[in-house]
């Protein structure tokens, strides 16, 4: 796709606002669930409804990235929800069209609007699955990695395979390292795993940094948000829950009492939020408030480095 066009981006800041000294390359989850998904594989870049979603979605995640970065999120050709129950191969064929459209935005990106900055690539889910795949195949580029100031893929399955096959991808070890990769996939006692959540998973805990089971206390949470749609309607709540890394499954656990409080909330996190049971739709609603001051803390690690 032609990304000079404006409308293919669901957020660009303009000169005058591109003012701060690290960009953000944001990529959106799942939103397409069109009626007819088993003949349109594809979300359509002409579908004001779907674009309008992405936009919304992109500014809730988004922020705790925008307040420190140049907000870049561009739209894609994703794959809707269809796809949890495709076989592998036709999802591994039918990936290749939202992978292109995220590897061409990148690079138009770095190209026309970088201007030489440092970067944060961010995403959830789909997002982060495309990302996955971006880093694999181009960030083996010393240039690349250079410029990474971090990359949170949130939502999506990193398995030791992947750290064995491409020694250039680095798992976080601590809350300000640079260069690396901080993922992980949310979950409860009693829930199910999304179908993505790989064996040999590798997951970091969001709130001590840590890859085990050390358990991290929820009055080490900053803070949960919810939801957020502009100043009035907001739901934070600090100290929302502690969390620790089972090591087996490779997935971050929650406080049982956290996701039971989740479980009887109102008929809004049952039905969209906890997604049948499953916690993925808050993995970063859940750490909202820890993500947003660790962006900030990477982003002054890496300025900090001396320059070479």
């Amino acid at each position: 796709m032609d990304y000079s066009k404006k409308s293919l981006w669901a957020f660009l800041p303009n000169k005058k606002s591109e003012t701060k000294p690290v960009d953000v390359f944001y990529v959106y989850p799942t939103v397409y669930a069109h009626p007819f998904q088993k003949k349109h594989h594809h979300m359509s870049m002409k579908n004001p409804i779907y674009l309008w979603i992405a936009k919304g979605m992109s500014a809730w995640q988004g922020q705790l990235f925008a307040r420190h970065c140049n907000f870049y999120a561009p739209h894609y050709r994703q794959l809707g929800t269809e796809s949890f129950k495709m076989p592998l191969p036709e999802v591994m064929r039918a990936e290749r069209m939202p992978y292109e459209d995220v590897r061409d935005a990148f690079h138009y990106y770095l190209e026309h609007y970088n201007n030489g900055r440092p970067f944060i690539l961010a995403g959830h889910s789909q997002g982060s699955a495309m990302l996955l795949q971006l880093m694999r195949r181009e960030f083996s580029d010393p240039f690349l990695r250079k410029k990474l100031v971090a990359a949170y893929l949130i939502g999506f399955s990193l398995t030791r395979r992947d750290f064995k096959r491409y020694p250039h991808l680095r798992l976080a070890n601590t809350a300000h390292d640079t260069g690396v990769i901080i993922s992980y996939n949310t979950t409860a006692n009693g829930l199910p795993l999304m179908r993505f959540i790989r064996p040999d998973s590798l997951c970091v805990n969001p709130l001590n940094w840590r890859h085990d089971s050390v358990y991290a206390d929820k009055s080490q949470n900053d803070g949960a948000v919810l939801f957020q749609f502009g100043k009035k309607f907001k739901y934070e709540v600090p100290h929302y829950t502690g969390a620790y890394v089972d090591e087996e499954r490779g997935v971050l656990m929650i406080d049982d009492d956290a996701a039971y409080e989740l479980y009887k909330a109102r008929w809004f996190f049952k039905k969209f939020l906890m997604n049948r049971g499953s916690l993925h739709m808050l993995d970063i609603a859940l750490f909202y408030k820890n993500l947003e001051r660790n962006v900030g803390e990477r982003i002054a690690a890496y300025l900090s480095q001396p320059y070479e």
